[in-house]
């Protein structure tokens, strides 16, 4: 696993436009609002997308195939691909938040920690949603059909709110005032509810995952 993760790491060094845009990304994002939670969930997204761009390089020219004639297990190569995910998405956030904190102090703008945290950790398990959906889909369709599936789900997602809603309102529920009282919950239920939600769907996903990488052939 150990020579996936520099076959990884080497690939990431040849982003340097990717890392310069995001870079001038947030410093125009940091310089005009005040409001830095949406510059920090949107960078930590960045990061965690970023990483299944490795699948993507992968899949070119049938190189999983090759990739699965040395010595590396389709185990392995999964498990590397979430392991690899955290380890670059994590320390992205924190020199994101890093960044920020020292913005707001040149710029004098208040902050409360107690918020801060909630919204680097609100970031976090957005990209484990992220993930979670998209690294199976990936190994699963590979790079070019990946996307057709991923505006599928989507799509059939959104379609499936609306129509929730719809019917919640036809059947006269009251959703707006259970969201309230989510809303009205402690922070740290709240966020203890979603890290147990986000790590049953982690372990879905990887097994999700693994029978797929398993079931293709190359």
């Amino acid at each position: 696993m150990k020579a996936l993760f520099i076959k990884d790491l080497g690939l990431m060094k040849g982003q340097k436009q990717f890392f310069a845009v995001v870079l001038i990304m947030m410093t125009v994002f940091l310089s005009a609002y005040t409001d830095y939670s949406f510059v920090i969930a949107y960078i930590t997204v960045m990061f965690g997308i970023m990483t299944l761009s490795t699948i993507s390089y992968d899949d070119q020219d049938n190189g999983l195939g090759y990739l699965f004639a040395l010595p590396v297990s389709r185990r392995d190569y999964v498990k590397e691909k979430y392991l690899f995910s955290f380890a670059t998405t994590i320390p992205g956030t924190i020199l994101v938040t890093v960044f920020a904190l020292v913005v707001s102090r040149i710029r004098k703008i208040d902050f409360c920690i107690e918020e801060w945290v909630m919204m680097v950790t609100v970031s976090l398990l957005i990209v484990v949603v992220t993930l979670v959906l998209m690294i199976p889909i990936h190994l699963k369709f590979g790079a070019e059909r990946s996307r057709l599936a991923l505006m599928i789900l989507f799509g059939g997602g959104s379609l499936t709110i609306y129509a929730a809603v719809k019917l919640c309102d036809a059947l006269g529920i009251d959703y707006i005032s259970a969201l309230d009282r989510l809303a009205d919950m402690s922070p740290a239920v709240t966020l203890t509810g979603l890290a147990l939600i986000c790590a049953v769907l982690l372990g879905i996903s990887y097994r999700c995952s693994l029978m797929f990488i398993e079931a293709r052939e190359f």
